[in-house]
């Protein structure tokens, strides 16, 4: 069995093949030069009626008797307002805070960051989520993030 339990971690198959946002995101697969390596990214768009954006995957089998270990890279693809900032999470389950991973702020849009942590899985059949939201003077806007190079590893 691969090291890496997901599906389509760099994205570069050009499809979703997986990957699903959650009702009033869009989601989309962009070949582009910005992809932190290879030739394709992940593309998370809010709007205003959902501005916070979440993207999953149903992950099967997982060795519930390890720690896993997450790294994945995130970027804000819209510049960021001084009076702003944006924050990206990763988590393991329903249940957002009993399975967080890896959280973080972002205050640039222009460079992209990792993010990392581990989870011991508390079932074999869990979905991994990312969130992220965007807040500029104090009110949330809509979030534009874009994810690549994702590792859920046992090994």
């Amino acid at each position: 069995m691969p090291c890496n339990v997901i599906n389509n971690p760099s994205f570069e198959t050009g499809a979703l093949d997986g990957w699903y946002a959650s009702t009033g995101n869009v989601a989309n697969i962009v070949q582009g030069t910005i992809a932190h390596a290879g030739n394709y990214y992940l593309d998370v768009t809010g709007t205003a009626e959902v501005p916070q954006v979440s993207v999953a995957q149903d992950l099967y089998w997982l060795d519930d008797e390890n720690e896993h270990t997450l790294t994945l890279w995130v970027r804000v693809a819209d510049p960021i307002p001084s009076t702003g900032h944006c924050e990206v999470s990763a988590y393991l389950g329903e249940d957002p805070e009993a399975g967080a991973i890896a959280s973080d702020f972002v205050w640039h849009a222009d460079e992209w960051i990792q993010l990392t942590g581990s989870i011991q899985p508390l079932a074999r059949d869990l979905t991994l989520h990312f969130i992220g939201s965007c807040v500029d003077a104090g009110k949330e806007v809509p979030a534009h993030i874009l994810f690549d190079d994702v590792v859920l590893s046992d090994c």
